[in-house]
């Protein structure tokens, strides 16, 4: 996928919309899409946007399909002739960012659901590097 540009949009309007849970219906199964959990990490111009998604699929209020789970990486960023804008990418990707919160790793389990593990190991490995500087930063101070 490529990027998205909209000039009538502010940033926070544009991650409440990629966050928006919605439901269809497609004949007698109603399809619902839910943000369980969004965090935006970066700068005032660019950064990404992550997400936990859920998609149900109900018929007579009963699940007629296994729920699925899956993790979303949305960059975002401001261009000044565009406007904001975004790039849809999710786990299965691979993308080459791996700011994901380790919580959201657990809300969609690679057993249950799938997912990269490669990916997954790179985000983990992202973050103890993380915990590891601010260890050696406090031993400094």
């Amino acid at each position: 996928m490529g990027w998205f540009f909209r000039q009538d949009i502010t940033r926070k309007e544009l991650i409440a919309e990629r966050t928006e849970s919605w439901e269809r219906q497609s004949g007698e199964t109603i399809v619902q899409s839910e943000c369980l959990a969004n965090c935006f990490r970066g700068g005032g111009f660019s950064g990404v946007l992550w997400a936990v998604w859920q998609r149900r699929f109900i018929r007579d209020g009963e699940d007629v399909e296994p729920r699925q789970r899956w993790i979303t990486c949305d960059l975002i960023q401001y261009r000044r002739d565009s406007g904001w804008g975004y790039k849809d990418m999710d786990e299965s990707m691979g993308p080459y960012y791996y700011s994901c919160p380790l919580k959201y790793l657990e809300l969609v389990p690679i057993d249950e659901h799938g997912g990269n593990a490669d990916w997954r190991r790179q985000v983990i490995e992202h973050h103890e590097r993380k915990r590891e500087k601010l260890r050696s930063q406090a031993i400094i101070v």
